[in-house]
């Protein structure tokens, strides 16, 4: 009886200490908010600023729902910022010389290309997923740079009307609903987080590891064709800062809203939501507060040193458990 009441006892508290452990990115989100709040004399509340930190926020947070399908299976997608410029300056360049309304289906076709590719070079090539990433990556920025030399970047007149914060949002929404029920209750998200979480099993179970690999990282190009798609609308055009940053804004934010570096099961796509509006709260606040860009890198960088190392111990009780 002793031993039972134990175990019943060391149940509880392992799920109220996962329930903490849920909570934690949501009140890290709300006390950031909260300290910028109070200490940039009303600036952080305008509604000016929080537009803007929910419009720049949009871009990372679409691209990160789709790096979900990825990092559930237990990699990373370095693609995304050149995938990102490639998508961007191949839409742009299609929207004038034919039609505005080519560039959304140019945006999607692009992505899924560079995620295809992507998820071939890693299952056939045996590469590794973050070095595909980087060699798509660098020929994505390669062509973008060539042919922002060439020719003009901007959007068709006719897309500047939807260069509204609702538009982003409605956008955001619609990935997010979209994406949810395919990572939440179809084969596809099922199965990529099973293979993160024991790729043994999923192999004897009979489940074609490369090819849902391989989906993953299409869905993930795809999230990174919108996002590309958002980015030339809100910027009107594409330029040579297009993408900049993006996958290392992806897993900052991916990693600030919980999901754990081994992946699988505790993959979580809430994570992208509240990671991005923390990363960019994070960058929005210091820089009210008169930060330096370089400094704000740097601290950018011990905050996810430090996520990282509690992301490590948290995997390793996992297994001691």
């Amino acid at each position: 009886m002793a031993n039972e009441s134990k175990t019943v006892s060391e149940k509880k508290e392992q799920k109220s200490g996962a329930a903490i452990k849920k909570l934690i990115p949501f009140l890290g989100l709300i006390g950031l908010f909260i300290i910028f709040a109070a200490t940039t004399n009303g600036k952080f509340l305008t509604a000016t600023n929080l537009t803007n930190i929910i419009s720049q926020a949009c871009v990372t947070m679409i691209a990160s729902i789709g790096c979900c399908f990825v990092m559930a299976h237990d990699n990373l997608d370095f693609s995304l910022g050149g995938a990102c410029a490639l998508c961007a300056v191949a839409a742009v360049v299609v929207g004038n010389l034919v039609s505005a309304w080519l560039v959304f289906p140019i945006c999607i076709l692009v992505g899924a290309l560079c995620g295809f590719f992507t998820g071939i070079l890693h299952v056939k090539a045996k590469i590794p997923a973050f070095m595909a990433g980087m060699c798509i990556m660098f020929i994505g920025r390669g062509v973008a740079q060539g042919t922002y030399q060439i020719l003009p970047m901007r959007i068709p007149a006719s897309l500047k009307t939807f260069q509204e914060l609702w538009f982003y949002l409605i956008v955001l929404v619609v990935v997010f609903v979209v994406c949810y029920i395919i990572f939440e209750y179809t084969k596809i998200g099922k199965y990529n987080k099973l293979i993160g979480s024991n790729p043994k099993c999923a192999q004897l179970s009979g489940i074609k590891v490369n090819k849902y690999k391989v989906i993953a990282f299409v869905i993930s190009g795809i999230c990174v064709g919108i996002a590309a798609f958002v980015t030339v609308i809100r910027g009107g055009g594409a330029g040579a800062q297009t993408g900049n940053s993006l996958e290392t804004n992806v897993l900052l934010a991916l990693t600030l809203g919980g999901i754990p570096l081994a992946g699988g099961s505790g993959t979580k796509m809430r994570s992208a939501l509240i990671g991005g509006l923390t990363l960019f709260i994070l960058n929005n606040g210091l820089t009210l507060w008169g930060i330096d860009p370089t400094l704000i890198y740097v601290v950018k960088g011990i905050v996810f040193l430090a996520v990282v190392f509690v992301s490590i111990g948290h995997d390793k009780s996992k297994v001691m458990a």
